[in-house]
């Protein structure tokens, strides 16, 4: 599904925050990104979103090349893909509802739809009972949850997350894994960055650990021989 081919990336003729990284993932599976500050994590998520373009090598996605992708064609390819920030970036002046609701709206769903669909989502997070609550009104966990819910509302076959636990405690952080997990188990690709080494450990997930703008490890748990 996702294929990193020598991908490098510079910012300057001395600066680079990649540097010849190749890995591969499979359609519905789940992993994290992880390394210091600064070792590339949120760059590859960028990349994977067009916020930025590589300096070197390709990045194929879907079966396209994303890496030498028209202009014309980057809206259709972001809406195969749902992102999550740290900052949760919600919109103060609408309710959780009409948050989540516009990013269908702006796809072309109509209101009632985009409602609809809206209100799902919020159940499935564990927050239905917030839908007419202003972002400002919830708890951190709780606008993360939002924010999870705006991105899989319409059904994308990837997620992304940049550092989604990074301002949770451990009981919460690990409330949203669970329903980063759950999303997995529907079929949809899941890549999260993380500096949260405690949280990766407990996940038993596939770890690409970044050192310097390089893959440093590509470390998959042993899967356990014995079968019930």
């Amino acid at each position: 599904m996702i294929n990193f081919n020598r991908v490098s990336k510079s910012y300057g003729k001395d600066s680079k925050a990649l540097r010849d990284v190749s890995f591969k993932v499979d359609a519905g599976e789940m992993l994290f990104l992880t390394g210091h500050s600064g070792a590339g994590k949120t760059t590859i998520l960028k990349l994977l979103m067009l916020m930025q373009g590589v300096s070197y090598g390709k990045i194929t996605v879907l079966g396209q090349d994303i890496s030498s992708l028209k202009s014309n064609k980057m809206s259709q390819y972001r809406r195969k893909i749902g992102m999550i920030y740290q900052d949760h970036r919600l919109l103060d002046s609408k309710t959780v509802l009409e948050n989540i609701a516009l990013s269908l709206q702006i796809r072309g769903y109509s209101d009632a739809d985009s409602l609809k669909k809206a209100k799902a989502a919020l159940v499935q997070v564990g927050i239905g009972e917030k839908a007419q609550f202003f972002p400002h009104e919830l708890s951190s966990g709780q606008q993360q949850r939002v924010g999870i819910a705006r991105a899989f509302v319409s059904k994308p076959d990837i997620i992304l997350a940049d550092e989604p636990t990074g301002n949770l405690d451990p009981d919460l952080s690990m409330e949203l894994m669970q329903i980063f997990e759950n999303l997995n188990k529907m079929g949809i690709t899941i890549i999260i960055a993380s500096h949260d080494l405690f949280l990766i450990k407990r996940m038993q997930k596939r770890v690409l650990v970044l050192k310097q703008g390089e893959l440093e490890d590509d470390f998959r748990p042993q899967q356990s021989l014995y079968t019930p």
